[in-house]
């Protein structure tokens, strides 16, 4: 069914139609329409900072969070994600099901597989921050690169959507130890998205790397494929949409 959303962003009200499951869903068949949304409103965040003459640096082929960031999802991102490469054709396919393995083989070699995967130790600014440095320090470029663009860019996460700067791209290559100047966007979809997913399960919910995305899919697997009431999950998320605006 269609939805009409109404928001307003810097005192500008805007309209959006989003096609929402109608029934039972899970989580994941969510996205398109949250993400509809979020590319709204993201599509006026770039309009505001190059009227303010602080036009965003992000462009095709300026990769560096791709290559080395730990880009982290949610688990219904996630089970996408596996629902998304599960229904590549080969070869490619096993592309990036290659790279994926390759990736996880290295965060384990590290040490920082259990951390990252379950997260529940990373609870101080600073031990997300030295587990940052130690991921970065890997250098894992996401298995969706492909010529230093994103070949999945229509399905992107909500972190890819949201981290734009408008300080010079080659300061991304240190994010930590560069002064670089995100943009603060109208809405956290991830963080919603995370709360109501919470809230509909019970269950504690953390972010994972996108490299760990088809692990975390097959760990979480039978309650990533419970449903819920479509709608009922939608407003779940809109309602904290709009607490963390």
């Amino acid at each position: 069914m269609n939805i009409r959303v109404n928001f307003t962003v810097n005192g500008r009200s805007i309209h959006v139609e989003a096609a929402v499951p109608e029934g039972p869903a899970r989580l994941d068949e969510l996205l398109p329409a949250l993400r509809a949304i979020d590319d709204r409103m993201i599509g006026i965040t770039v309009a505001r900072q190059d009227a303010a003459g602080q036009p965003i640096s992000c462009r095709k082929g300026c990769s560096a969070c791709c290559r080395m960031q730990p880009v982290p999802i949610t688990a219904p991102e996630a089970f996408a994600v596996a629902r998304l490469v599960d229904a590549l054709p080969e070869p490619r396919r096993g592309a990036v099901r290659t790279a994926f393995t390759a990736a996880v083989a290295r965060v384990r070699a590290a040490g920082l597989y259990d951390l990252l995967m379950r997260r529940d130790s990373l609870n101080t600014r600073e031990a997300a921050l030295a587990t940052a440095r130690r991921y970065m320090a890997l250098a894992l470029p996401c298995p969706f690169l492909v010529n230093d663009a994103c070949s999945i860019y229509a399905e992107r996460p909500f972190v890819c959507r949201q981290y734009l700067v408008t300080s010079p791209p080659k300061f991304c290559d240190a994010p930590l130890d560069n002064p670089v100047k995100p943009v603060k966007t109208p809405a956290r979809f991830a963080t919603a998205l995370l709360n109501a997913a919470q809230a509909l399960t019970g269950r504690t919910q953390y972010t994972v790397p996108l490299v760990l995305a088809l692990e975390c899919a097959e760990a979480n697997k039978k309650n990533l494929t419970l449903t819920h009431d479509g709608k009922t999950a939608f407003s779940t998320v809109m309602g904290y949409l709009r607490e963390s605006a």
